[in-house]
């Protein structure tokens, strides 16, 4: 009796988490795009308003019933202005961990827990550009202004060098998804990014990283295994996908200039920073 009325009372609690979700995502729906704008310069005036931020995020979540290419352009902007100058202190959260106990007096447990939780919010940031950006489709204007944030990101993230996990995580979306070789994503990221030595090189190393998770597990264990058995492994025509869309970005990479005794390469990573700097460019060996 007892443990038929806890299931009654935790049926009925989830429900209601259900409705007050709807409530909250109708009182959304009904926001205009200068109060959503409104949500954005509040967040980025105060931390006051930081619960702004989940508010901002839930905009561009994608896939989603309710998802509009205009609303989610305008978070988009106002949470690529939030998160950009916080990005060394994010980069630099993900160690905090592991702070001595003698240094740890010097640390607060509400700036570590608060410093953790933006890191959770930027991931998440990351995973909903990560997602519009390979969904053929989204709106192709949005796409592109998502692919230049993208990689906006993967030239500061990293105090000026080449941010290598961000990218691989974006080439990995890409290799994953079920876009044709001939989308506007591949071409954009070929024509505008593959110019830069530091990008050619990330991405020969994390397609090949990626090219080796795709190796069939064929041990002769598995051998007579069926296809049920077999559940969680990639199927021929999935692979053949993924393996097609390596190809053609691989293809697309400029071969270097051997011709050419001295030649300089531009590097993304310094584009707008230290670009006049002789660091900044890579000369062939």
């Amino acid at each position: 009796m007892a443990s038929s009325n806890a299931m009654t009372m935790m049926k009925s609690s989830q429900q209601q988490v259900m409705m007050m979700k709807k409530r909250k995502r109708k009182k959304e729906q009904q926001l205009s795009l200068g109060e959503l704008k409104t949500l954005g310069e509040q967040l980025l005036s105060s931390r006051s308003h930081i619960n702004n931020l989940p508010r901002l995020l839930n905009f561009i979540k994608h896939p989603r019933e309710d998802f509009h290419p205009a609303y989610a352009l305008e978070s988009l902007l106002s949470l690529q202005s939030f998160f950009t100058p916080l990005l060394l202190d994010l980069s630099a959260s993900r160690s905090r961990s592991s702070i001595s106990s003698s240094d740890a007096s010097t640390t607060t447990a509400a700036h570590l827990i608060y410093s953790t939780w933006l890191r959770s919010k930027f991931d998440d940031f990351l995973q909903s550009l990560f997602s519009i950006s390979t969904s053929a489709l989204s709106d192709p204007t949005l796409r592109e202004v998502v692919l230049e944030t993208i990689m906006e990101f993967v030239k500061v993230a990293n105090a000026g060098n080449f941010h290598s996990s961000i990218f691989h995580r974006f080439l990995h979306a890409i290799v994953h998804s079920t876009l044709g070789v001939g989308d506007i994503l591949l071409e954009l990221l070929a024509s505008k990014y593959f110019k830069y030595i530091d990008v050619r090189y990330f991405t020969y190393i994390s397609l090949e990283k990626i090219a080796r998770t795709l190796e069939p597990e064929d041990s002769a264990d598995d051998k007579g295994a069926t296809s049920e058995s077999a559940a969680g492994n990639r199927s021929r025509a999935s692979m053949e996908v993924c393996i097609r869309i390596i190809y053609h970005l691989l293809s697309r990479i400029p071969p270097l200039e051997v011709s050419v005794v001295e030649s300089n390469y531009e590097m993304w990573s310094c584009v707008g920073s230290c670009y006049s700097s002789s660091s900044c460019y890579s000369s062939p060996v």
